[in-house]
């Protein structure tokens, strides 16, 4: 009889030749006790991506779980990548890994899946993450210089990410087949992923720097998605529709988070486009600002006209 994975480990990855043995390697270096799987979802690379993943599955043909596309699907539809590599895993916890990062701990896995165990009340784990450079050479800086203890809902909603994604390992429950609809409008999937698990109990650091996230020309953070005022739109987007998701029971907070957006639109866009962020998010939640007309017009509109 085979035992079934305790832990899916999901690695997307796409062009990612240079670094997609690295980050396999952190990941098969795990020391557990329990049995685990590697799901890797390759959205049809143009480059030897591919090829570097199909010489691992023949090295750990029990462990690597391949996915190999032949077509883009990423570009065809937002989410399908996601849903696909959710409906292939198997685990009672999802361990996440992009193609591009590394995790630098061989006792990971098993620290924060011993948290989960102890404590059902626990629904995710997180731990501090270095900066690499393209070359895989530590910056010496870390993503966060200061990680809380534990964080419930409202403390995963910020301005900027609370983790690496490298460094969450979250209980199945609800998520991610439960995902809403809406995440595949934006461009923040992983921070609606960390707060929706966070909304079933409540999120926990484990002590360590056990994974590196590399800032490359290729990254998603120095693309255009995750610049300019369209990045703040889509931030806005969220906890709107996040604010909605949770019975508007964080207006406060979120109330707080689109006005810092709202100042970064205003210092990269002209008033025709601030005129149309603003009409976008009044049609995608109506309900919010028909809670909060104060808030819209005294705020949103005084802001336009500057």
């Amino acid at each position: 009889m085979i035992t079934p994975p305790l832990v899916s480990v999901i690695c997307i990855t796409y062009r990612h030749e240079k670094f997609i043995g690295q980050a396999l390697e952190g990941i098969v270096m795990q020391r557990t006790d329990f049995p685990f799987e590697v799901i890797v979802h390759d959205d049809a690379s143009s480059d030897g991506t591919a090829d570097v993943l199909r010489d691992y599955e023949r090295r750990y043909p029990e462990l690597i779980k391949p996915i190999y596309q032949t077509v883009n699907q990423h570009s065809r539809e937002k989410g399908f990548v996601t849903r696909t590599v959710n409906a292939a895993a198997k685990g009672k916890y999802i361990a996440l890994c992009d193609g591009d990062d590394i995790w630098t701990d061989p006792d990971k896995l098993a620290k924060q899946v011993a948290l989960l165990e102890a404590d059902p009340t626990i629904t995710g784990t997180y731990h501090a993450t270095r900066i690499m450079d393209h070359e895989g050479k530590d910056t010496g800086k870390l993503l966060r210089e200061e990680l809380p203890d534990q964080l419930d809902t409202e403390g995963t909603m910020a301005e900027l990410s609370p983790f690496h994604t490298s460094s969450f390992v979250y209980r199945v429950g609800r998520y991610p087949e439960a995902l809403p609809a809406w995440t595949w409008k934006l461009h923040s999937a992983d921070m609606v992923l960390f707060t929706l698990v966070a909304g079933e109990g409540r999120l926990c650091k484990v002590e360590g720097v056990m994974s590196s996230y590399r800032k490359h020309a290729g990254g998603i953070t120095t693309t255009t998605v995750q610049n300019g005022a369209s990045y703040h739109w889509h931030r806005i987007l969220l906890w709107l529709f996040m604010d909605r998701h949770f019975n508007y029971r964080y207006t406060a907070k979120c109330e707080e988070l689109l006005l810092e957006h709202w100042r970064r639109i205003l210092w990269q866009s002209t008033p025709k486009q601030r005129l149309n962020y603003l009409a976008r998010s009044v049609r995608a939640v109506p309900g919010w600002f028909l809670r909060k007309p104060l808030f819209s017009i005294q705020r949103f509109l005084e802001a336009v006209k500057r």
